[in-house]
């Protein structure tokens, strides 16, 4: 039995047993392990430790109990709260409000049993790693290197480096991987850089194992640049190198179109259809709330701006963390899997809003972000004039970004710190929406 398994066993375990007193010691006896490494397993793996997990998984269901008729504090007690306070207490740590107020804002979801294998979750071993490095002609015993994603925030579970040269990546999107892959052939023909397929030893692109593929990538020269060197005193001529690259790309995607082929998507309809009801329950639940003038001012103006703007392929990721600098000039480009043909002006604008993710960690970086979102729309501006529209639907686009993130997010757990800079962000930008302006 693998990992993968024996994780799967414990957390049915749990969900078959959350009336009932629960012990790490039993799962991890159920588990093989010895406790330490039990904890450590369970924790970096499901993103959450176990005893928060099974706190986490009790209120999910209490709560929907609780929605579907029966009383609060009957439910708590089933679930083993002893008390209505401890449960109240539990409840707003891990929801941001009381459970009234939760079920006044919104519908409580019957909880479904989590299925590590249907989530797409993968864990290898170094030993495993090399097995499937073998599909490709090089050295299996380069170093194994951890990589971290969301501006190095979290640990991904899916991609590794590989010596010097090269990434390994797992997915099972293949649709996305093959978009990845049609884009980069583009790229390539225009002589940019990006992650591109390294052949396998048979020729093929990838590999696939169980609806999973494998696929070897080049690793571009250079790095991304951390939110201290993002925020130097430069600050300006560094939002503009990020606009231009961006700017650059979208030029090669119109040239190319024709052989990249990604869906189509409507980004005020995906906004208010879904995001922005979410945002406005997400943001009221973690006490945080925009002011109904915040959405009436979205849906009166948005919809006419955005029929007019200009649309083409996009690389819809383009956060800081996958474009790469080397001596302090954009280097390349990674992961194009989830591009599609949107607004053009999405890019520049995610990028904007990527870095300001990271203000935190500067002093006074909020107050400093405007300047390096005026430094990229000013490069984009410089390769792919915007249009008189554009310029106008600026603040909207990054509210849209904004909304999206935040209902995306949602409850995730692995997410949860970025869930809340997210909220702050989108408060922060419409109480200082003079500041997102573009003239």
């Amino acid at each position: 039995m693998n990992t993968i398994d024996i994780l799967q066993k414990a957390i049915n375990y749990i969900e078959e047993n959350l009336k009932a007193e629960i012990t790490a010691e039993e799962l991890a006896d159920l588990s093989g392990f010895s406790l330490y490494h039990f904890y450590h397993l369970f924790g970096s793996y499901i993103g959450i430790p176990v005893l928060a997990y099974i706190t986490k998984r009790r209120l999910m269901h209490a709560i929907y109990e609780a929605d579907s008729g029966k009383k609060l504090i009957n439910v708590a007690l089933e679930y083993g709260f002893n008390t209505h306070a401890g449960f109240f207490k539990a409840f707003k740590r891990e929801y941001g409000c009381s459970p009234k107020k939760y079920l006044k804002i919104r519908s409580a979801k019957k909880p479904v049993s989590i299925d590590l294998r249907a989530e797409g979750k993968i864990m290898l071993t170094q030993t495993q790693i090399r097995q499937l490095l073998s599909n490709w002609d090089i050295n299996t015993k380069s170093e194994i290197g951890t990589i971290y994603v969301a501006g190095g925030a979290v640990k991904a579970n899916n991609t590794w480096n590989i010596g010097e040269k090269y990434v390994l990546k797992t997915g099972m999107n293949i649709s996305g991987l093959r978009t990845h892959i049609a884009i980069t052939n583009a790229l390539k023909a225009e002589k940019i850089n990006t992650a591109s397929p390294i052949k396998t030893k048979k020729g093929e692109d990838f590999v696939v194992i169980d609806d999973r593929y494998f696929v070897l990538l080049n690793r571009i020269e250079g790095k991304f640049l951390t939110p201290e060197e993002r925020y130097r005193s430069d600050r300006v001529e560094t939002g503009k190198k990020y606009g231009e690259a961006i700017g650059k790309l979208h030029k090669v995607f119109v040239k190319q179109e024709e052989n990249i082929e990604v869906n189509n998507n409507n980004l005020y309809k995906t906004v208010v259809d879904w995001a922005l009801p979410e945002t406005k329950r997400n943001m009221e639940q973690w006490g945080c709330p925009l002011p109904d003038e915040f959405f009436k001012d979205y849906l009166d103006n948005f919809k006419d701006l955005y029929l007019k703007l200009p649309h083409n392929v996009i690389h819809r990721d383009p956060n800081p963390s996958n474009i790469i600098f080397s001596n302090r000039e954009v280097s390349g480009f990674v992961d194009f899997e989830i591009s599609e043909r949107n607004v053009r002006i999405f890019d520049p604008c995610y990028c904007a809003t990527g870095i300001l993710s990271e203000a935190g960690k500067i002093e006074n970086g909020y107050e400093k972000w405007p300047e390096l979102l005026q430094g990229v729309i000013k490069g984009y501006d410089n390769i792919c004039d915007l249009t008189e529209v554009e310029k106008q639907a600026i603040p909207y686009v990054i509210y849209s970004i904004e909304m999206i993130f935040i209902a995306w997010l949602g409850n995730k757990e692995e997410y949860k710190n970025i869930a809340m800079v997210n909220r702050e962000m989108l408060l922060w930008i419409w109480e200082n929406k003079d500041k997102c302006t573009f003239k």
